[in-house]
């Protein structure tokens, strides 16, 4: 009798196989960039170690770490954002949609979970700043980590950070100012920079990866503070 030969079942649409689900690597490129980044970023620490903080200008930190000024400032637009490992830091267009999105009613977003859209927003502007490549939670936590330490025993490099937190709260303001009053989206940006100091004073909870609820908890907290 013969066989009747039989074919594997096609996918479900829209199925993908396991290694479209794999991550993909990153790129030569791409890991050469990592690569160059990192060399920066420790160069400039080295410096600091050595020398102090006045003594690491961008042209010693360039030839410890072997590349050009004009690499240099692809990477990071200040020495203090090569000490720290915090490269620019800038509000996509992509989330700058994200965050102004249509409610589903052809109505862009109001107050309505503003504070957490916020909170939402930060945490992925953290977690990329150091590596734009991306990196887990654990990472990000761990550079929270090495910025706290350096900047206990650099005490000297906390007006360079506020000089950053700064601008960036400059790009928040402007954003929030969109979902509500220009004086409503500056009180909403100041709880969340206060809690990002927050989150660089006070280690996070080792078992909470997610900078975003930690954000969003702590602002919480200073808004209970004036009820209890």
């Amino acid at each position: 009798m013969a066989t009747v030969p039989t074919t594997a079942a096609a996918p479900a649409p829209g199925a993908g196989s396991v290694d479209d689900l794999a991550p993909v690597p990153p790129s030569l490129r791409e890991r050469k960039k990592r690569e160059t980044r990192i060399a920066i970023h420790e160069s400039a620490l080295r410096l600091v170690a050595e020398n102090g903080v006045e003594g690491a200008s961008v042209d010693a930190i360039c030839s410890e770490a072997g590349v050009s000024g004009r690499t240099f400032f692809n990477y990071y637009p200040t020495k203090f954002a090569a000490i720290v490992g915090i490269g620019v830091v800038q509000i996509s267009d992509a989330q700058r949609a994200e965050f102004l999105r249509s409610d589903g009613e052809n109505a862009p977003a109001g107050e309505a979970n503003l504070m957490r859209d916020l909170c939402r927003l930060m945490a992925q502007l953290s977690e990329s700043s150091g590596d734009p490549a991306g990196g887990s939670n654990a990472d990000a936590r761990a550079d929270r980590q090495t910025l706290r330490e350096l900047l206990t025993r650099r005490p000297e490099l906390v007006p360079g950070l506020f000089t950053m937190m700064l601008d960036l709260r400059h790009q928040f303001v402007e954003l929030a100012a969109l979902r509500t009053t220009p004086d409503r989206a500056r009180f909403a940006t100041s709880l969340l920079m206060s809690a990002l100091i927050c989150s660089l004073d006070t280690p996070l909870d080792p078992h909470v990866d997610n900078l975003e609820l930690w954000l969003f908890d702590a602002v919480r907290a200073m808004q209970s503070i004036d009820k209890s």
